[in-house]
């Protein structure tokens, strides 16, 4: 594939102080380049063999891959990489949507179109390109029916009040997860309408399994009055850093983490004795196939990216915003409803 010769070439070129080597696309197919905030992540790893997979399937030469490993800045230079290539389309999941409106900006001058992977390009609460999303407080909203389920079969809210506390893990600078955390909370209030509330104490993280550990140990600690967490986290790495805290903390026994993605969480499962006991199942496999039909459709017929789904987002039309759907899973139900991605 081209991109190994091009980072070949980039690597020569850097040894021999020749500088920095682009690359244009092939005149016999489309070269998409892909951005993503932190391929360190199994999700993102399986989003991109499935864009890989179905972009060459539909007639593209290559997918050049580039990861901005959370780096606002390294997404910039991902990102003038990728224009100076000469990419026909970009795909870019940014770690700061604080960046938006400089992407968009770039890509127009140069000519690029460019669509969003997983958190939405958005300035002043509006999407200014297309976009693959979850539906993210339906998402949440699921997680937060489960754990409230488990909570009325498993706990007594009448007696064990004062030690329970239901630790709500967000991710406050990533627009695509607010919701999930806020539907996860009203959810779970419904089913668990005696709850106290002052018994929810929210802890902010940046999408990482490091520092959802450090932020689970440091809420548990400051609160030792609580000896049974229940807990929802926006995205798998959440969770499983917060499963971790607990097992360090001697509370996994009566802890419950309910996390989304169910990459990491059918690991879990497979353990006899996990505290991480549900997760929003999505299909990585989807969302790139999804996003590769899209770049290659436009590219070859000039197709509007998500044009169909411009009534996604109420007052926010102008540009298509692809739904991504989850399913909860736990470990009765996730093989079946997995399929091979249990395995």
């Amino acid at each position: 594939m081209k991109k190994k010769l091009v980072a070949a070439m980039m690597a020569v070129a850097m040894m021999t102080g020749l500088g920095t080597v682009t690359a244009s696309a092939q005149d016999d197919g489309w070269v998409i380049g892909y951005i993503c905030k932190d391929l360190s992540q199994e999700w993102f790893q399986k989003t991109l063999d499935a864009l890989e997979t179905t972009a060459e399937s539909m007639g593209a030469s290559d997918v050049i891959a580039l990861d901005c490993e959370m780096d606002p800045e390294k997404c910039l230079n991902n990102l003038d990489n990728l224009i100076a290539q000469d990419v026909d389309i970009i795909i870019i999941c940014t770690p700061d949507q604080e960046l938006s409106q400089t992407i968009v900006d770039r890509c127009n001058t140069a000519e690029i179109p460019v669509f969003a992977d997983a958190d939405g390009l958005i300035v002043d609460g509006k999407h200014i390109a297309p976009a693959l999303e979850l539906n993210a407080y339906v998402v949440g909203s699921g997680m937060g029916e489960w754990l409230a389920d488990y909570v009325n079969d498993n706990m007594d809210l009448a007696t064990d009040a004062d030690s329970i506390g239901y630790m709500r893990m967000t991710m406050n600078e990533v627009s695509s997860c607010v919701p999930r955390a806020e539907g996860a909370k009203d959810a779970f209030l419904e089913g668990c309408p005696d709850f106290d509330e002052s018994k929810i104490i929210d802890a902010n993280y940046d999408g990482t399994t490091e520092e959802g550990y450090d932020v689970a140990a440091a809420t548990i600690t400051a609160h030792p009055e609580i000896t049974k967490w229940i807990v929802t986290a926006p995205n798998d790495e959440g969770a499983a850093g917060a499963a971790r805290a607990m097992e360090a903390a001697a509370l996994d026994e009566n802890a419950c983490v309910v996390g989304a993605g169910a990459y990491v969480a059918k690991d879990e499962f497979k353990k006899s004795n996990s505290c991480l006991k549900a997760d929003a199942y999505f299909s990585a496999e989807e969302c790139g196939t999804v996003e590769a039909t899209a770049a290659i459709e436009y590219l070859a017929d000039g197709k509007e990216i998500f044009g169909e789904y411009k009534d996604t987002y109420e007052g926010d039309n102008e540009y298509g915003v692809y739904p991504l759907g989850g399913i909860m899973v736990d470990p009765e139900n996730y093989e079946e409803v997995m399929g091979s991605d249990a395995e």
